[in-house]
Formats: structure tokens, C-alpha cells, sequence
């Protein structure tokens, strides 16, 4: 699974968009495992937030 955002963030807390590298997206490979966890983390921190 193909996944494209406009920015990412560094383990350093850094922001890096894709503008400054003269790309439209940043595109990465992720397994459906990988994306799955994801979205769960997702959900569960919205849960959350809403507490």
C-alpha cells in the first residue's frame, strides 16, 4: 500500500514538507498490518481525547 502525505515528521520532532524537497508528496510503501496499527492508534487516541 502506497501511502503520500504532504509533510512528515522526523524522530527529532522536525517537520520536513515536501515543498522544501520540490515534491508535490512524500510517498512511502506500508504493509496492511502496518496501516491497520495505524488507524487503530488512531481511533484509540481520539477515544481519548473525547474522554
Amino acid at each position: 500500500m502506497k501511502i503520500c502525505r504532504p509533510f512528515i515528521t522526523r524522530k527529532d520532532g522536525t517537520r520536513v514538507t515536501a515543498k522544501e524537497l520540490g515534491l508535490k508528496a512524500i510517498c512511502f510503501e506500508v504493509t496492511e498490518e502496518q496501516h491497520q496499527a495505524y488507524l487503530e492508534k488512531k481511533k484509540r487516541k481520539k477515544q481519548e481525547d473525547t474522554e
